[in-house]
């Protein structure tokens, strides 16, 4: 039997396509991590671990039980108490792993790989022997982009299947720039173009009183303007990318994994995720200086704006008509990440996993 274990919602969507070809049953320590499974994933069985109940927890029994624990997060501390065989499989694409986050990778008896990338920084650890190249596991969850589908979506979820379709997905706190670019945005981009909100899983999944009411405002202001959609986590993410055509974005996941589609990127500069931003913060993880210029390379993906920018528009207008002009760099930095489209690696991890099934 296969165990899926994750404390974060946002490991579900890397976890999800093994459980639907493979079964098995989830298990996380959050309760709000249980409700957004159960909204989004309705049909996936999830137990809670109550760790103060330790061997009476039911969720304690089962992963005791597994033949497998498939994870998308180190758990150390926790899954070492567990016999199973252990699978590390990124919830994200894991830009920023510093050399204690990689030692932190090593009681795994596999560690899923998800590309060129993060293949060179872990082999380059002397953790071959633990590689498995797994392709990133997501991919398999998203659609064929389908003219007849998105019209479909996008009216359904209150938006002008007409209109050209913006995602803004902002890394979380405290180097996201939702907090001071997601009101700006409903007001400034014109209501012809249909505008999706996201905010990180940490905020929406785990909300906060503060984040509660600035979700209810800006609930109002999408109201208000028409053709705007804020979205807490009760859509796939691999959805919204099969419908829009410009993603805007502070992050690090979500560009790379934007990437799939080729689709336009507009990076936001905030104060936490700005290039020098960035820097400091790898440097600070004394993580190698050619490393570091190669990932500030996906600045070069797309266009560029601030919170104080005065012709968002503009910005806008000109990081869709101009899109072509980046393909070349979104090619490169897609397969530096992630290596190819093909869904094969991804299916090979299946069939391996597949002997521990029941």
């Amino acid at each position: 039997m296969i165990a899926y274990f994750t404390k974060q919602y946002q490991a579900v969507p890397a976890l999800m396509p093994l459980h639907e070809a493979l079964g098995g049953e989830f298990v996380t320590t959050r309760p709000s991590t249980r409700r957004a499974l159960r909204r989004v994933y309705p049909d996936a069985p999830v137990t809670l671990l109550r760790e103060s109940l330790g061997r009476w927890s039911r969720g304690d029994a089962l992963l005791r039980r597994a033949d497998a624990i498939v994870t998308g997060s180190p758990n150390r501390a926790l899954l070492s108490r567990y016999a199973a065989r252990k699978y590390m499989v990124f919830h994200g694409t894991y830009a920023f792993m510093s050399q204690t986050e990689i030692d932190g990778l090593r009681h795994f008896d596999h560690i899923c790989v998800i590309g060129p990338r993060m293949y060179d920084a872990l082999a380059g650890a002397g953790l071959q022997d633990k590689l498995v190249y797994s392709g990133y596991l997501p991919f398999l969850d998203f659609p064929e982009r389908d003219a007849g589908w998105r019209h479909e979506f996008l009216q359904q979820a209150g938006l002008d299947p007409a209109a050209q379709t913006l995602l803004y997905l902002p890394r979380g706190k405290p180097y996201g720039s939702w907090d001071v670019m997601a009101e700006k945005l409903l007001k400034n981009v014109p209501s012809r173009y249909n505008l999706i909100l996201r905010p990180h899983p940490s905020q929406s999944v785990t909300a906060r009183i503060k984040d509660r009411f600035g979700f209810m405002r800006l609930q109002r202001l999408c109201r208000e303007r028409g053709n705007s959609l804020l979205d807490l986590t009760s859509y796939k993410l691999s959805a919204l990318f099969a419908v829009v055509d410009l993603v805007i974005t502070d992050g690090a996941s979500s560009p790379e994994e934007a990437l799939y589609y080729d689709l336009p990127l507009l990076f936001v500069e905030s104060a936490g995720s700005s290039p020098d931003a960035i820097t400091a913060m790898m440097r600070g993880k004394k993580i190698q200086e050619e490393y570091i210029a190669k990932l500030l390379t996906i600045y070069g993906c797309g266009m560029r704006m601030r919170p104080d920018s005065q012709d968002m528009a503009r910005i806008i207008d000109s990081s869709l008509a101009e899109s072509d002009h980046f393909r070349p760099q979104r090619e490169a930095y897609f397969n530096w990440v992630f290596g190819e489209r093909g869904k094969e690696r991804q299916q090979n991890l299946i069939r391996q996993l597949a002997l521990f099934a029941s």
